[in-house]
């Protein structure tokens, strides 16, 4: 699946995950090539993040990201998992319309 076959309200969920870094975003966007269907890429982002949530540093460290303030960081990675969980629990014919380029 490309991310371009995301409706509106999922690729909302990649904007969203600018905001605790760029790197997660580009993670997120990236990661919709190993999903075959918008369903499986939410949950697969969604359990991803989730792991992001429960070790901050950890992920920062990774990254060489240590200069993010890891509380700031887990806050916005808290709101993104939120805005994941909302999209999933929305109808997929409620997320908007896909738009033909």
């Amino acid at each position: 699946m490309d991310t371009d076959d995301l409706t509106p309200m999922a690729y909302d969920c990649i904007m969203a995950a600018y905001k605790p870094t760029d790197v997660l975003a580009i993670e997120l966007g990236a990661a919709a090539s190993n999903y075959s269907n918008e369903e499986k890429y939410l949950k697969g982002i969604l359990d991803f993040v989730t792991e992001v949530q429960c070790h901050p540093i950890e992920y920062l460290e990774s990254w060489n990201l240590e200069d993010i303030d890891p509380v700031l960081f887990k806050t916005k990675v808290n709101s993104l998992v939120k805005q994941i969980e909302k999209t999933i629990a929305t109808p997929i014919s409620d997320r908007g319309l896909l738009i033909d380029w």
